[in-house]
Formats: C-alpha cells, sequence, structure tokens
C-alpha cells in the first residue's frame, strides 16, 4: 500500500493538469469573492461601518469564504472545477494506456484502487481548505471597517463541510470514470446530471406536485440536490435551517450527507470491483 501511495502521489504531483486545475480552481474562488467584495463595498460604502451581530457576522464571512455556497450550493465553483481531477486520475490511464505500467509497477490493485482515491481526496480538501482562507482574507480586505463577532468553531465546520462535500463528488465522479472508461463522458456527467438532469426533473416534479404535494417533496432525495444540502444552510425557511428532523424537508445536513454519501460508496465499490475484475 505504501508503494501505491508513493506512486499515486508522484503521478499526481507531476502532471501540469493537476497544478493548473487547481491554480485556476483557487483563483476563480478566491477572485469570485474579491469582485463581489469589491462591488458591494464600491456602492453602498455608508451602510458598511460599525459593529455586525452574531447572526449577520456568521452569514456575512460564511458567504463571503464559501462564495455563497451557504444559500446556494450552485456557487460553489470550486467543488466542480477540481473534481476534474478525480476524472482525469482514471481517465488519462486508460486513455492512454498508462494503466498497464501503473499495474506492472505495482500488481496489487485493491492498492492501487486505494491510493487512487486517498491522493485524490487528500489534494481537493486541501484545495479547498486553501480556497476558504483566500476568500476570507478576500472578504475581510473590503470590510475591514467593520467589527465582525467571530465565531471560529462555525467557520470551522463550514469549511470542513465544504471538504467533505467536494471529496464526495471527486470521489463519485472517480468512481463513474473507473465504471464507464470514458474520459469525456464523465467530464460531460461532471455538468450535465446536477445541472441538467436534476434539474429538469426538479421541474417534472414541481408540476407533478401542484396534484399531489408529495410527489414534490420528494425532489429533496435527488442526489445532488440531497448533496448540496451538506454545505447550504441559510434560506431555505427564515435565516439559517434549525431542522432537527434527519430526512424531513429540507434535508438536514447529516441526512443529506447520508444519501449523498451513501451513493458515493455504492459506486466506488461497484468501481473496485469493476478495477479487480475486468481486463486493464
Amino acid at each position: 500500500m505504501t508503494a501505491a501511495l508513493r506512486y499515486e502521489w508522484r503521478r499526481l504531483t507531476t502532471l501540469h493538469s493537476t497544478w493548473w486545475i487547481t491554480g485556476a480552481a483557487i483563483a476563480v474562488s478566491a477572485g469570485f469573492t474579491f469582485v463581489v467584495a469589491m462591488l458591494i463595498r464600491l456602492n453602498i460604502p455608508s451602510e458598511l461601518k460599525g459593529s455586525v451581530d452574531k447572526d449577520d457576522s456568521r452569514f456575512f464571512l460564511e458567504a463571503g469564504m464559501t462564495q455563497f455556497s451557504n444559500v446556494d450550493p450552485v456557487f460553489y465553483l470550486i467543488a466542480f472545477a477540481i473534481a476534474i481531477l478525480g476524472i482525469l486520475s482514471w481517465g488519462h490511464e486508460y486513455r492512454h494506456g498508462m494503466i498497464r505500467a501503473t499495474l506492472t509497477a505495482v500488481p496489487n490493485r485493491t492498492a492501487v484502487w486505494s491510493a487512487k482515491f486517498i491522493t485524490v481526496g487528500a489534494w481537493v480538501a486541501a484545495a479547498v481548505l486553501v480556497a476558504c482562507v483566500l476568500s476570507l482574507a478576500c472578504t475581510l480586505l473590503w470590510f475591514a471597517s467593520l467589527d465582525f463577532e467571530y465565531d471560529w468553531a462555525e467557520l470551522g465546520l463550514s469549511i470542513l463541510q465544504r471538504m467533505v462535500y467536494t471529496v464526495l463528488l471527486t470521489w463519485l465522479v472517480m468512481a463513474v470514470t473507473e465504471l464507464i472508461r470514458h474520459q469525456t463522458f464523465a467530464l460531460v456527467l461532471l455538468y450535465l446530471w446536477p445541472l441538467g438532469v436534476e434539474t429538469l426533473l426538479r421541474a417534472m416534479l414541481l408540476i407533478f406536485g401542484i396534484f399531489n404535494p408529495g410527489i414534490s417533496d420528494s425532489a429533496r432525495f435527488l442526489p445532488f440536490n440531497a448533496g448540496g444540502r451538506i454545505i447550504q444552510d441559510f434560506g431555505l425557511t427564515n435565516g439559517y435551517e434549525s431542522n432537527s428532523g434527519l430526512f424531513n424537508n429540507p434535508l438536514s445536513p447529516l441526512g443529506a450527507l447520508i444519501i449523498f454519501g451513501g451513493m458515493t460508496a455504492v459506486l466506488m465499490a461497484g468501481s473496485l470491483y469493476s478495477f479487480k475484475t475486468r481486463d486493464a
């Protein structure tokens, strides 16, 4: 296993695409916060002064730090950008026939599979941490005149939620890539399913929900809709979500984690079985 981890880490860190994608994802993430904070500061300067109460501080700092994904997960662009690394980790191997060289160097397929998921997962988690810290710095740069009440535990939990969500998303697309062994199709699915297919399904459920409200409520169990609830905790009702029910509508973060994480685990198990039983 140690040899597999060294091999995969070396492969990941020596590919130019790893650094370009990571750098671009972090730059877009922090840059988005910088531009939005600048526009707010320059256009409504008179209202932005003095002390900010605890709830508003939490919302303002979390929104800036996570590109407003606490309001709508669709704004959390870094997750969908950095997840491309997961697709490439398998896609490059199969597209260029390098999987044979990999298995020659490390014949243990379970170790190779595990090492890929561990190294890429650790890398994207670190990228999310860096992006959150830089985005928070950009927020504080433009709003230095405001006296925030800092709840570092809440901010830390918010970062952890984004790290978990991004790692799960990356692992999900990694598993799909290994199963279909087609890099381009996996890239299309990464954006087509959450932004296209699930959007259409939610619209259909909403229409049929006119006659049966229970049908529209079931949309919360759609995989990516549920996954978004891991990081979205504001604006679904009034202010921050205080839902104590695991699978209530809207889903609790833990319920969302069970659904999205469960689907990811099933796909990962399928990809491991596929990798161990199919020809390279």
